[in-house]
């Protein structure tokens, strides 16, 4: 099984929503890919720090990694647009991976169509897409339901961080 996670990337995501992420999978022995719209391309987050895509869907398909993790910030609002990443989150999900959202990232997976059915959280102002979109959304800071691992704001981030390490292990919480 491939230990590739992609963590998506587009201007203005939230820096600390990419960064906790990325580290803490490389600690646990993954190996995390910023995946953007086009590859080679550096996005500047919403604090001004700098992120090169290693990837964009035309290179990095589904089968190639477990799991994609969308931070939030504004990023989640651009990439909903571009139907590459759209596509490659619910290619992700469909066939199993784990699909982590933090913040305003459930607007993504409303535009991926894959919360129905789903017990999920988000920041607040996302909730009803998210519950328009089927899911039964809940404010907790951290939700796993299958294969989604959802949590709400960067002060969740501890807990979003452990439930996708776990999640990724195959871990039931």
């Amino acid at each position: 099984m491939t230990r590739k996670i992609a963590i998506l990337v587009e201007n203005e995501v939230h820096d600390l929503e990419f960064w906790y992420p990325y580290h803490r999978l490389a600690e646990a022995g993954y190996e995390p890919v910023a995946v953007g719209p086009k590859k080679g391309v550096t996005y500047t987050g919403k604090f001004g720090m700098t992120i090169e895509a290693a990837a964009s869907p035309a290179e990095l398909s589904a089968e190639d990694v477990a799991g994609v993790v969308v931070p939030g910030g504004w990023a989640p609002d651009r990439l909903r647009t571009n139907e590459s990443i759209v596509r490659f989150v619910r290619a992700v999900h469909d066939r199993g991976g784990v699909v982590g959202a933090i913040c305003h990232a459930g607007s993504l997976l409303v535009s991926a169509d894959i919360l129905k059915g789903h017990k999920a959280t988000s920041y607040r102002s996302v909730r009803d897409d998210m519950t328009l979109a089927g899911a039964n959304w809940v404010d907790e800071p951290v939700v796993v339901c299958g294969n989604l691992v959802t949590s709400r704001t960067p002060a969740d981030l501890p807990v979003f961080g452990k439930a996708l390490v776990e999640a990724l292990a195959g871990k039931k919480q």
